[in-house]
């Protein structure tokens, strides 16, 4: 249940215009707080809705981030945030002018790092842009920050951003105290249709390491190339991770390796130690404002016998932090993903 309402002003937002200094440099002037907001590049709408408590002021979203609402707890927490249009931009971000022109926003949130192409259609139509950049936990705080000031929430966005500080050193220092070997952990984003893994310099090789982990596609003898990689079965077979985790960007499962000749002889289909990775609010693999959730449940998969963690009571606190919402013991399955896991070992820790 939802137990507080979102929206609000914080006392401390100065009166008068609102200058917002987006990822490009560029100055947007708002008059006042933003009433309503289109966003197109993920996760903004989850993470608006997060600084906000409330989807009140989300008018607009692209598709896909529809679809991490409709999939998530998201749409069950906030059910207007399924109501909201999202096709305001295709799959290439190219925005819908006239979709978006319809919703009359105060604000417009779009990539502003893939080229004017993009983003000149809607500034050009008149509207207030601000434009952004992904893929670091900085750049989540700094969407954080923005999105907060100009819903006229400055203090709100300070909390939320003090609480993710304090998780990361903890998790980095908890990261250090890890002992015995570290387990080889390959994150899959693509499984159905190629193989695609987080290499080198990927926000996901950043967590595996932080938890106490190795990531065998990363490194010398990694994957070609940096970032997100296509490979063959050979190479993953090569690597021979201890665990596997499945990306929220398909529909594979645990069992899809688990039953496959292909894979029988890679050891963390041996140890049954291929997990799909949980669905909150937003996906947890890439940056977001849940990633400490990520991390921790991360460290608890990679270490369960030094497991220091209840997470069920992490996300507890965490959802009323971000989302003024208790969730139930069903929701607490779903998000973690109970049943699609619990054929993999050391997953009765997220149990009940």
């Amino acid at each position: 249940m939802v137990t507080s309402a979102g929206g609000a002003t914080d006392a401390a937002t100065p009166a008068g215009p609102i200058a917002l200094t987006d990822q490009r440099g560029s100055v947007v002037t708002l008059e006042r707080p933003a009433g309503r907001i289109v966003t197109i590049p993920q996760p903004a709408a989850s993470i608006l809705v997060a600084v906000d408590q409330s989807a009140d002021h989300l008018v607009g979203m692209q598709n896909a981030s529809w679809v991490a609402v409709h999939d998530g707890i998201l749409g069950t927490m906030f059910p207007a945030a399924l109501a909201v249009r999202h096709d305001v931009a295709d799959d290439t971000f190219t925005p819908n002018v006239e979709a978006v022109l319809a919703l009359q926003p105060d604000l417009v949130v779009q990539w502003g790092d893939q080229g004017t192409g993009i983003i000149a259609p809607l500034e050009n139509a008149g509207l207030k842009v601000v434009g952004l950049k992904y893929g670091t936990q900085d750049d989540v705080t700094t969407w954080i920050s923005l999105f907060a000031k100009a819903l006229g929430r400055t203090e709100r966005g300070d909390q939320l951003n003090a609480a993710t500080l304090k998780a990361t050193q903890q998790m980095t220092a908890l990261g250090k105290t890890t002992t015995g070997a570290k387990p080889r952990v390959v994150y899959l984003n693509r499984f159905v249709g190629g193989l695609k893994v987080a290499g080198t310099g990927t926000y996901n090789d950043g967590y595996i390491a932080m938890v106490g982990a190795q990531n065998p596609a990363s490194g010398p003898g990694g994957a070609s190339g940096k970032g997100m990689v296509g490979v063959d079965p050979e190479q993953l077979l090569a690597w021979d991770p201890d665990i596997v985790l499945l990306g929220n960007f398909d529909a594979a499962l645990p069992k899809d390796l688990y039953d496959s000749t292909v894979w029988r002889g890679l050891t963390a289909v041996r140890e049954k130690r291929v997990y799909k990775v949980p669905l909150g609010g937003y996906r947890w693999d890439p940056p977001s404002h849940e990633s400490p959730l990520m991390w921790r449940w991360l460290g608890m998969v990679a270490f369960p016998d030094q497991a220091r963690y209840d997470l069920r009571a992490d996300v507890v606190s965490s959802y009323q932090r971000f989302y003024g919402y208790q969730p139930t013991t069903a929701e607490l399955d779903a998000i973690l993903r109970t049943a699609t896991n619990d054929g993999s070992a050391d997953y009765q820790q997220f149990h009940a």
